[in-house]
Formats: C-alpha cells, sequence, structure tokens
C-alpha cells in the first residue's frame, strides 16, 4: 500500500489542479434562449464510430488480455494502482469537494455552477455504465480466462463497459467541456486513458469494455453539461 501512495498522490493532485483551472462563466440567461436539437449528427456519429470502435476491439480482446498483465514491473504495478484512483469515486468525490471548499473559501460562486455540471456529467456518466453492464451481462477476464464471450443479460455479470473508465473519461469530458484553459485536454485524456490502461493491466476488463466505457462516458458526460448550461440560458 505504501508503494502506491507516491503514484495515487500524482494521479490525484493533478485531478485537483484540473479541475481549479480557469472555468467557462456561467451563461447569462436570455429572455428567448436558441433552440437546439436534442440529438444532433455529431451524436449519430459520435455513436457509430464508438460501437466501430468496440466491435474492432472485439478482435482484439484475447490479445489484449494476454499481453496487458505482461506488464507487471513494478513501477507499472505502482502506476496502475494510481491510475486506478482516477476512475473510483471514493477518491474521485472527496476531490470534487475539495475544490467546492476551497473555492467557497476563496469567494468563488462563479466557479460553483461549473463544478456542479462537472459533477453532474461525471455522475450520469456512472450511472450510464452501471444500466449497460447490468443489462449486458459479461464475464470478466479473471471470471473467464480466454473466453471474451461470455454474456448473459442480467447475471450478475458486469464487465461491459468498464465503470472506472467511463468516469475517468466522463470526467475528462465535463471537465474539457468547463474550462477554456487550452491545456486541459492534453491533460485529462490521457490521464483517463491511463485508468483504462490499469483496468486492462489488472485484468478487470477486456479491451472492448475499456473502449465502450471510453466512448459511453464521453458522450453521456458531454451531453449532459451541454444540456446543463443550455438550461441556464
Amino acid at each position: 500500500m505504501r508503494r502506491s501512495f507516491l503514484p495515487s498522490s500524482f494521479f490525484l493532485s493533478a485531478l485537483v489542479l484540473i479541475l481549479a483551472a480557469p472555468s467557462h462563466a456561467d451563461p447569462v440567461p436570455s429572455l428567448h434562449p436558441p433552440r437546439s436539437p436534442l440529438f444532433t449528427r455529431g451524436d449519430v456519429w459520435f455513436g457509430a464510430a464508438t460501437v466501430g470502435a468496440v466491435v474492432l476491439a472485439t478482435k482484439l480482446d484475447g490479445w489484449a488480455s494476454e499481453e496487458a498483465p505482461e506488464n507487471s514491473g513494478a513501477l507499472a504495478v505502482h502506476m496502475s494502482q494510481g491510475a486506478e484512483h482516477l476512475g473510483n469515486p471514493l477518491y474521485i468525490v472527496p476531490a470534487l469537494l475539495f475544490v467546492r471548499a476551497a473555492d467557497a473559501l476563496e469567494h468563488r460562486p462563479d466557479r460553483a455552477g461549473s463544478l456542479m455540471r462537472i459533477a453532474e456529467g461525471t455522475a450520469a456518466a456512472v450511472l450510464a455504465s452501471s444500466l449497460v453492464k447490468t443489462a449486458a451481462g459479461r464475464a470478466r477476464p479473471y471470471q473467464t480466462p480466454g473466453d471474451q464471450d461470455v454474456m448473459h443479460p442480467f447475471s450478475g455479470y458486469t464487465s461491459f463497459p468498464s465503470g472506472h473508465t467511463a468516469l475517468a473519461f466522463g470526467l475528462a469530458s465535463a471537465i474539457d467541456q468547463e474550462t477554456k484553459a487550452r491545456w486541459v485536454p492534453f491533460v485529462v485524456y490521457p490521464l483517463a486513458a491511463a485508468v483504462g490502461w490499469s483496468r486492462l493491466r489488472d485484468d478487470k476488463h477486456w479491451l472492448s469494455d475499456v473502449v465502450g466505457g471510453a466512448g459511453l462516458g464521453t458522450w453521456t458526460a458531454r451531453k449532459v453539461v451541454r444540456l446543463a448550461r443550455r438550461a441556464i440560458r
């Protein structure tokens, strides 16, 4: 446990710094807000791309399941443990509360709405992944070694999609939507990808679980944040 403290601290410190990045000001309410469709052509393309990526990833599930755990050096193990925390609500929620308290102490009500939308988008990503994984009923790699095709809906198997990855990419996408700092996307998405890698390395998920979680988390959080911003215009 002590050996994983340093990478865990790095990942969580990075999260706090990113959450504290300059955010967009809350939109000014309008008497006649513009009407835009709930779902756009971009949503269709994103969904199609995600489905295609998941299908392609299923072809590599077996290979990834064999190769990822091979990266078992001490540094890889510690980094994997640290990255896992960025997809774990037990660590994310306190980080959000910490930043919220810091904003209150600094009298920054302008960031309260932004932080709330980030939390809502992330929570929506977690909820969406939980619903899908319950319905899909896919077995995890350590439950059915070498057989990625075991799927029994509502059976208690919860491999697809990866909840950790959905949370991480949901958080990254929500932060990306709510910040005006140009460097943030180049940090949040690689950190989210590290969470996905950790789930593969620890034999908790198939590659297609991670890809599905990334796509679902990104889309859900982005949609919820945009709808929340539109609601206050």
